[in-house]
């Protein structure tokens, strides 16, 4: 009876592993965001993903050091940003896109959050 027991749970534990992964796309969007510059001195990062249709994101939120201007961390990031290759959209209420290839990054500020948004497959 104890090995009935065994191989029930066996049997329906397995299915459930990894049903909670995240998936390709989710993964891909987690890898860029951990590709991105973090502005000096931000901290305590909280990273979320979310989905909107078909688009799937990931977003990453950093709190701002304390003096830290929203003109001067977007155009911290502006240059960051074109010296890897991405090309930066125009600047509107304190958030810039970025796009290369495929991939997009939206950078946002506002008070002293910083928040990144990444799509790996584009918008």
């Amino acid at each position: 009876m104890t090995r009935i027991a065994a191989l029930l749970v066996v049997a329906f534990a397995l299915p459930a592993c990894g049903a909670d992964k995240p998936s390709a796309y989710a993964r891909e969007n987690a890898a860029l965001l951990a590709r991105v510059p973090v502005y000096p001195g931000a901290t305590a990062p909280k990273t979320t993903a979310g989905t909107s249709s078909n688009t799937e994101f990931g977003a990453r939120d950093w709190t701002l050091p304390a003096n830290a201007s929203p003109d001067a961390v977007i155009d911290w990031y502006i240059g960051k940003l074109q010296a890897h290759g991405w090309k930066v959209g125009g600047k509107s209420f304190d958030t810039i896109r970025a796009t290369r290839g495929n991939a997009s990054l939206s950078v946002g500020v506002r008070k002293r959050t910083l928040e990144v948004v990444a799509n790996s497959r584009g918008a």
